[in-house]
């Protein structure tokens, strides 16, 4: 009996210590997200007096996708700096063609914990572009976010995020118009440590 309680300590501390290096001064982590609003919908407006006009103004199909892959290294314990690039593409009847590329530096704090779930809050600025089928816009991004990174092995997490955007920006053909928007929103991502 005493040697099966020896043998799960040994693993339990080898384990623990596999865990908390992931975050260590000096490690690399590559990272991948996609945005959960990355879907197809399809909206109908159902009733007896709903005018023709009136369904087909609200009866709307669309999709919109997001990926966001980032590199990022650990300058000290379970601090990293690192930088985004972010795609995202929105279409539908309700709208033209959307397309955004936004390239972001990008910092963020690891909660040190000895468990498999490592809390983390993130923060970054930077470079946006926004392009649709009349004009392009080019801009500010700013985004900040909690998440939880999910050891699946020492060097292999699941990361799911909430995070906050704001993005401003202007067209070169007429610097009177603007594009801005902002929102909450969420994502899961596979990273990778080495």
């Amino acid at each position: 009996m005493k040697q099966k309680i020896s043998v799960v300590a040994v693993l339990f501390c080898l384990f623990s210590t596999f865990i908390t290096a992931q975050t260590e001064k000096g490690k690399f982590s590559i990272s991948g997200r996609s945005s959960i609003e990355g879907a197809y919908f399809s909206n109908r407006v159902y009733g007896d007096n709903i005018s023709i006009g009136d369904r087909e103004a609200m009866d709307v199909d669309g999709y919109s996708f997001s990926i966001t892959p980032s590199l990022s290294y650990f300058v000290i314990d379970n601090v990293s700096i690192g930088g985004q690039a972010t795609f995202s593409i929105a279409d539908g009847d309700y709208q033209s063609k959307t397309t955004e590329f936004i390239l972001m530096p990008t910092v963020a704090y690891y909660f040190p914990t000895k468990k498999m779930i490592r809390p983390f809050v993130a923060l970054g600025a930077g470079y946006a572009n926004v392009s649709m089928e009349s004009m392009s816009f080019s801009g500010f991004n700013w985004a900040g976010g909690i998440g939880a990174a999910f050891f699946l092995s020492n060097n292999i997490s699941i990361d799911l995020m909430a995070e906050y955007a704001e993005l401003s920006a202007r067209t070169s053909e007429n610097t009177k118009y603007r594009y801005s928007t902002k929102g909450l929103g969420g994502s899961v991502g596979l990273s990778v440590y080495f």
